[in-house]
Formats: structure tokens, sequence, C-alpha cells
């Protein structure tokens, strides 16, 4: 292969002596032919005529014999190459406008393509990670689809299956996310708090991944008495540790506790997710913990023995399901398992996101390249005499053709050169301005996948773009096109092709405004939903406190109340309170719950709960509905009592007074105490502004203390400005206590819209970049249709035709192909746009106010860029005209 490369390429170099040599030989058999003819009793000049058609004219015998040779295609395209760059060098305009067009067009599509690269395509970086899978527990009595797995059912798994090398487990969340802890690293001076994993000391054996320095963890350590180690991040090893190899086998505080740290990872290595900077063993009691199936608060991820797939592991889970409900009914009834692979529940929840913004850019793409065809549509029409001229000397259909194919190829690859320095100020654009839960985004680089797809849309945008034109000029007789020379190569072709291409453009500009009108709608929807709350002039910020210092409730307890204490008595605080979860954040952890009076089997089996301090209601600015809020009664000594919200009171007790009423969290034949409803409150949103309110139960932080809070502070100006007063009185408390994610709630109100705000922005911004190319397309074909027809018009103003005539006649003509568009785009975006009805909050997929408004905004910026084309027609000279070709 590359010896013929190489030869072809030698070839090439050396066309002129090849010519040469063939050229001479076969003048040699030409003559002898004719020598021969002369002898048979021919004139010579038959005799010569007689010898070139029995042998073929020389210059098509050299052409033969250097084909024979091997470089003929590399000449002919070299040559190709060179004519069609003189040809776009003798028109800078032309080239500009094309390479710029395209260069948008491929330049947004390799940016979002980088992304889905890094997001989607690029394997995790793990041990074959392929053969990776994520665990996770289903049960359809709780609603529950993906949710965190109980101890003694994980340890069940690991006992019985046998389609996996090994299961490890590691802390869980709701929200599909790591557990990750604060851990209080003491290394003298301010304490600093880390973002820390508790797993099962075989996380590092199941991801196939070892340390940089030292050592992993092993799994005698996930046990109690053994799980004083820690593995490093290769970030927090170099940030805090000065890159020190000795820093293995040294001891480091975290919360109070000693830990070797054992080993550091390597540099790009992070699980489960970039934030994670330690990993440290479980340190479970062995015997309790195995017999723990309630609460359900572990992950897990495990590996896939070699040959087994994924269908049948899931089957062997679900036989395994079956027998652990079966042995255990009060816990596992209905309990499922779900599997799937670790990188799909890593990027599921913006693979549709991503997929979206794909095609957008693909339209975007298409756009440019039916603008850049039309472009070389009206060149092909300037240049019909020249091509007619080249076809009459002897130059083939296919020569023209490959000519022509070449010269949007050049177009194609400067587009692509200049797309991809768009690109790569495009992509860090994109990195900047996105929101900070789209996996493995840092990740995002222009590797050889992206180059390969760059490549490949140059490629197919030289068909796009210059596989028609190069038809339509060959279509053409050559005896018109020879005679319309002189009238600046006015050829009449490709008006059809041209009003097909505007078609298409108006058509795709409309589907992709579409789409980008119905995300906007439903993002100011999102924008005016009511939170429950009132977000204005609240800061709020995380306390947790050392599990070493504060081993009782009563000292977390007292902490909390000093702390609330202190923060009231400054100056423009109105109120103070605390949270386990503030609002937004998702839930703390849910329950079973039992109603006073109600039939044994009557009992719920997802309550969620949040703990508060008593003041929290008037610092979030919750409205009271009945009963009333906690007050100093409710401590640990007194009766139990709980404030629910209203969508519990509406669910639970329809048309009845929920306050009064006495609940229990656990199922009728458990020995759990009563609860006495005292308040009902108005609903906060809890996972989201689009998501549904669920019902949730309010504990006292006086009965049932908690190390870890968010304060929420109610200010009477900018809360900002007392941050750091707030942190003064903390650290005069302890100066040992934390203090972090310090934050207004209206930065967690802001920060909880961005990908939906991301997607937004940017689906705005390929539509006004569809619409704008569009506009351009559609300008360039009536202008070019207005020159065509100059003379026409003369003729017309010469027998009384008014300017509001002409100008009607244009616009009328040119709007015809832009009404066809609209008409196949809204049929099309009624179709492609309910594959992104999930992405909608409060806003159909078929929106007609939305379908309507931006088919009347197409037609109006359709309507401007046929008016401007045709005003100037308006403004001919009939004289000038009449004389025109």
């Amino acid at each position: 292969m590359l010896g013929s490369l190489y030869r072809r390429a030698r070839a090439l170099l050396r066309s002129e002596s090849i010519h040469s040599e063939i050229e001479e030989e076969m003048r040699f058999h030409v003559d002898m032919r004719t020598e021969e003819n002369v002898r048979r009793g021919m004139s010579p000049s038959e005799a010569r005529r007689e010898a070139e058609r029995r042998f073929g004219r020389l210059t098509r015998m050299k052409e033969q014999g250097y084909e024979v040779r091997g470089g003929r295609w590399l000449e002919a395209f070299w040559r190709d190459c060179r004519y069609g760059a003189r040809s776009l060098r003798k028109s800078p305009g032309f080239t500009f406008v094309a390479v710029l067009t395209l260069a948008l067009g491929i330049g947004v599509n390799t940016a979002i393509f980088s992304v889905v690269n890094a997001v989607l395509i690029n394997p995790l970086p793990y041990r074959e990670a392929d053969r990776l899978v994520q665990f996770w527990e289903t049960n359809p009595l709780k609603n529950w689809t993906q949710a965190t797995v109980a101890p003694a059912n994980l340890f069940d798994w690991q006992e019985q299956s046998q389609s996996f090398t090994e299961i490890a487990a590691y802390m869980g969340s709701d929200k599909k996310g790591p557990g990750l802890s604060g851990l209080q690293f003491d290394a003298g001076g301010e304490p600093e708090r880390l973002q820390g994993l508790y797993v099962s000391g075989n996380i590092f054996n199941v991801l196939g991944v070892g340390a940089a320095v030292g050592r992993t963890l092993t799994e005698e350590e996930t046990w109690a008495g053994r799980d004083k180690v820690v593995v490093l991040s290769y970030g927090l090893w170099q940030r805090r540790f000065g890159a020190d190899p000795k820093v293995v086998g040294r001891t480091i505080t975290l919360d109070g506790v000693s830990r070797e740290v054992v080993g550091v990872m390597p540099p790009g290595f992070y699980f489960p997710s970039k934030e994670a900077e330690l990993w440290v063993p479980a340190g479970w009691n062995r015997e309790r913990i195995t017999a723990l199936r309630r609460p359900h608060f572990l992950r897990a991820v495990g590996r896939l023995k070699p040959g087994v797939t994924l269908e049948q592991a899931r089957a062997e889970m679900r036989t395994i399901a079956s027998r652990l409900e079966a042995q255990h009914p009060d816990t596992n009834t209905q309990m499922g398992v779900g599997l799937g692979p670790l990188k799909e529940w890593i990027v599921s929840d913006v693979r549709l996101p991503l997929v979206v913004l794909l095609a957008a850019v693909a339209f975007v793409l298409l756009i440019a390249c039916a603008n850049v065809a039309n472009l070389l549509l009206s060149r092909a029409a300037v240049r019909a005499r020249e091509v007619a001229v080249r076809r009459a000397l002897g130059a083939g259909r296919l020569t023209v053709v490959r000519q022509q194919l070449t010269e949007s190829l050049l177009l194609a690859l400067a587009g692509a050169g200049a797309g991809l320095l768009l690109a790569v100020w495009f992509k860090d654009l994109l990195v900047s301005f996105s929101p900070g839960d789209i996996p493995r985004l840092d990740e995002l680089r222009l590797d050889w996948r992206v180059l390969c797809f760059t490549l490949a849309a140059a490629l197919l945008t030289t068909l796009l773009t210059g596989l028609t034109p190069a038809l339509q000029s060959v279509r053409a007789g050559l005896a018109p096109a020879l005679k319309e020379g002189g009238q600046k190569g006015s050829t009449g072709q490709g008006r059809r092709v041209r009003g097909w291409l505007v078609v298409a453009e108006v058509s795709i500009a409309l589907v992709l405004a579409a789409g980008a009108g119905l995300t906007v709608r439903s993002f100011l929807r999102l924008l005016d939903v009511n939170p429950g709350f009132d977000p204005n002039r609240t800061l709020t910020l995380r306390v947790s406190l050392p599990q070493s210092s504060y081993k009782e409730e009563a000292k977390e307890r007292e902490f909390f109340e000093r702390a609330e204490r202190a923060i009231a008595g400054l100056p423009g605080v109105a109120a103070v309170g605390s949270t386990t979860l503030p609002p937004l954040k998702g839930y703390r952890w849910t329950g079973d719950m039992t109603i006073e009076g109600r039939p044994p089997d009557d009992w719920v089996r997802e309550i969620r709960h949040k703990e508060i301090t008593p003041d929290y209601f008037r610092a979030m600015g919750l409205p009271l509905l009945k009963g009333r809020f906690f007050d100093d009664s409710d401590t640990e000594k007194g009766p139990q009592t709980v404030i629910v919200n209203d969508t519990f009171a509406r669910r639970y007790f329809p048309g009845e007074d929920a306050v009064g009423r006495r609940v229990k969290f656990g199922k009728p034949n458990e020995d759990d105490p009563w609860e006495t409803i005292i308040g009902v409150v108005g609903d906060e949103k809890q996972d989201s502004l689009s998501a549904e309110v669920k019902p949730e139960v309010y504990n006292s932080h006086l009965q049932t203390a908690q190390d870890e809070m968010t304060l929420v502070v109610r200010t009477s100006g900018d809360p900002r400005a007392l941050a750091g007063a707030v942190r003064e009185q903390i650290r005069a408390l302890d100066p040992g206590v934390p203090v972090y994610d310090v934050k207004t709630m209206r930065e967690i109100v802001y920060e909880s819209l961005a990908r939906e705000r991301f997607i937004m922005l940017l689906m705005a911004l390929f539509a006004v970049l569809a619409l704008a190319l569009a506009a351009v397309g559609i300008y360039g074909v009536v202008s070019y249709g207005t020159a065509q027809r100059t003379h026409e018009i003369g003729i017309r103003m010469a027998l009384g035709a008014q300017a509001r005539d002409v100008l009607r006649l244009m616009i009328r003509q040119g709007l015809k192909p832009v009404l066809a568009g609209v008409g196949l785009g809204l049929l099309a975006a009624l179709a492609l746009t309910r594959l992104m009805s999930s992405l909608l909050y409060g806003v159909s997929a078929s929106d007609p106010l939305t379908f309507g408004a931006v088919a009347l905004l197409l037609t109006a910026v359709s309507l401007l860029a046929c008016y401007l084309p045709a005003r100037r027609a308006t403004r001919v000279d009939p004289l000038i005209a009449l004389r025109y070709e």
C-alpha cells in the first residue's frame, strides 16, 4: 500500500518526463504505421489519418499510457486542485463568504461533538470499563426506580451471584450521586473541609485501577478495627502535600480520627465523580451491617466476568431478588434489582440534551451547506460559457464534475480549518458557561475522534454543496450555453434547484427555531414557578460538627442553639433557622408511615423527612397554613411532634384537618413512637422547580439533633454583606468548625436552573444562527434572480409598470419557496419536537403559540430578505435595463 502511494507520488513529481517518454513512444508507432500505409499506396495525409485513427490521437494515447503507469488520477487531482485554487483566488468575495459560512456550520458542529465525545463516547478511566455495571434497587410499592441499596441485600448479592468477579459498595445519595462526606482535615491553622467517600475496601479492585504512589485499599480494611487508613486523590496530593512521595505512611487527622495514608491515585482518576478528594474505608461492624436491610444508603458497582453478558447478569439478579423477597417479606416485598453499564449510569441524565444539541448544530450545518450550494449554483451559471467551451474542446462530463467537486472540496477543507479554530474558542466558552452537573465535561479535548468528525463533515459538505451545482453545469446544452455566453453567464439553469434549496433552508430553520422557542418558553415557565419560600435577602451556610468533639446529641443541639442566638444578634438579621437540607437539594431520608386509626394494611411506604430548628420556617418565609410552628416546648423530653407540608396533608387527610392527628414512622406491627402533627406549612420545592412536591415531614432538631446543618439567615439588606460577620460568629463559638457552601438562596435557585439555562441559551444561539443563514440564503437567491431579470424589469417599466408592481412581483416570487418551506417546517417540527418533550416544563411539544410565533418570525425575516433586493429592482433605469446584455 505504502509502496503504491510512493510510486504514484513519484510519478506525479516526474509527470512531465513521463509524458515526454509516452509521447515519444506513441509517435514512433504512429510514424511506423504511416510509412507502412504509404507503401500500400495511400497518400501521406490519408496514411497519417489512418494511423492516428488506428492508434488514437496522441493526447489521448499519452493520457492512457500515463494512467496505466498509475499516475493519471493523482496528477488530475493535483491539477484540479491548482485550477480550483486559482479560480477561488480570483473571486475573493465569494471565497470569503463561502468559507465563513462553512466555518460557522462546521465549527459549532465540531465543538458540540467534542462535548458529546468527551461525555458519551470516550471510555471511562478504568480497566475494561465496558464490563463495569452499576446496581440499584427498585420497588413499585415505594415508587422506587433507581434507589440506593440496603447493606444486607448487597452482601447477599455478593455471596449468591456468579456473574461478577466482585461487587463493591460506596455511600450513595438520593439523586444518583455519590454520598460524599465532608471530612475536616486538621493540619495546623484553620481546618479545611475535604470531600471524602466511604467505600468498601475492594472498590479499586473492581475498577481495575492501582495507585500511582503506595497502594490502594484492601478487602480487610472495610471492617471496623482495620479501617484507619486513607487513599488520596492526585489533585489533593499535589495541592496539600506538595506531591511529596513520603506522604505514604504518614498519619493525618480527618474528623478527629488519625488515619494512615496508604496510597495516592494516578492523575486523571476519579470515582464516582471529580469532587471526591480521598477515599476512606467504611469501617462497618460486620455482624451488624450484614443484617441491616433498612435503611437503604449504599450504591454498588460490579465487574462482569469474562464472557458474561449484561442480560445474563440481569436474569441472575432477578432470581436472587425473588429469593430474598421470599426469605425476608417484611423488608423485601417487591424489592427488585436493577443494573446497567456504569457509563450509562453516569451520563444517562445528559444524553438526551446532548443529542438534541448535536441535532441542532447538524441543522445549522445543513443550512450553511444549502447557502454555499446556492452560491455555487450562481457561480456555475456565471461560468456556464467557460464550462461549455471546455466540453466543446473535448472535456468529458466526468472531468467537469470532478473539477467542480474538487473546488468544493477546497472550500470545505478551508471551512473545516477555520471551523476548527472556531471550535477551540467555542468549546472553551461552553465549558465556562456550562452547568456544573454535566459529568466528564472537563475531559473535553479535540482528540482524533473530533478531528475525524471534522474531516467527515468536510467531505459531507463537499458532496452537499458541490454535487448539485456540478451536475447542473453539465446538464446544460452546449449550444444554448455558448449562445448565452455574451449575456454575462445568464444561462437560466438552476432556478428551480435554488428554489428547492430555499425551501430546505426555511424548513430546517423553522424546526430549529421551534425547538429553541419551546426551550425558551419552558425556561420562562420555570422562572414563574413559585418555589414556596421567599429567596430574597436570605443567606445560607453549611456547618459540619467534628464527630470527635461532638459525640453527644446534647452538644450538637447546644452548638446550633448558640450559633443561632449569636447570629440573630447581628445588625440587619431578621431571622435565623437551620435545616439538614435546604430547598432544591433533595431530601435527607425517607421511611414508612402508619396513621393512627387506619386499617393495619393501610400504611404509607415513602415519606420524606427533614430536621429543622424552630425558626427555620420564619427564616425561609414559608407560610403556616394550620396549627403552629415548633417552639422551645418541642424537646426530646416532651411529646414527639412533627410539622407536615401541604401536599402531605392533602394526600393523607383529604377533607380533614391534619393538625392533632397522630402518625408513627414505621409499619403497623413495628414498635415506633406515635408523633403528633402540630402544624401544616406551605410546600417548598424539594428537588427542582420543575419536580412535583412530595409529602414531607419536618422533625424538630430539639428532639432529633444532627451534626451537619445548613444555617438560613434572613436579612434586611444585602445578605452577602453579612457573610463575613456570620463566619466570625461561628469561629468565635468553635475555631475547629469549618463553614462552607456560603450562598444566598437566590444563588441556589439560579444554580438549580443551570442545566435548563444552558440548553436554552445554546438552542437560542443556534436558532439565531440558523435564521441569519437562512435570511442570507433567501437574500442571495432573490438578489440573483433580480439581477437575471434586469432586462425583463426594464421592459415592464418601459411599458408602464409602476415601481410598486415590480416590488410586489419580486416579493411574491421570492416568498413562494419561503411559504412552502414554512409549511414543510411546521410538519417536520411537529414530529421532531416530540423527541424533546422530556426537556420541557409547562409547555407542550406541539405548543401552537410557539409554532405560530416562530412561523411568523421566520416569514417576517424572509420578507425583509426579499424586500431589500426587490426594492433595488424598482430603481432600475428602463433605458439602461433595455441595453442590458
